[in-house]
């Protein structure tokens, strides 16, 4: 599981281990979660790799990973970036300059299949409901 946190990884890289997380229950029995070390994850905005949270349930053994909000589980690129990027790509017909094209092409793919089960008819305005609404294209 990932919990989202309002925080973010600027604040987190500066801090690395120090930083004061805040404890909770367990979403799935209710149970107070145990520390259980930390994780390292590289984000795109910084170039060394940023030290997250885990916690461990004693009860259901569930561990759970602390992330910053501004980012999706797997993701390494922020969301505001992730929507830049696509309405570069969908309103101009091209990639901006001196972006991983790959990268773009599977996010492009993810969003587009999303629009079509969803309905969505115009890609420009269903990428700014999209992202209004934090409706995650992603795992």
């Amino acid at each position: 599981m990932i919990l989202s946190y309002k925080i973010t990884v600027e604040e987190l890289s500066k801090a690395g281990k120090n930083h004061k997380w805040e404890r909770h229950f367990c979403e799935n029995c209710g149970c107070f979660m145990w520390g259980h070390g930390f994780v390292t994850r590289y984000f795109q905005s910084i170039e060394s790799y940023v030290y997250l949270k885990r916690y461990r349930c004693p009860k259901c053994t569930c561990v759970t990973t602390a992330r910053p909000d501004e980012y999706w589980p797997v993701i390494r690129s922020s969301i505001r970036c992730i929507f830049n990027i696509l309405k570069t790509r969908i309103t101009t017909g091209v990639w901006p300059p001196s972006f991983p094209r790959q990268r773009g092409g599977h996010w492009l793919k993810r969003f587009v299949n999303h629009a079509k089960m969803s309905g969505g008819t115009n890609l420009e305005t269903f990428l700014t409901f999209s992202f209004q609404k934090s409706l995650r294209f992603f795992p």
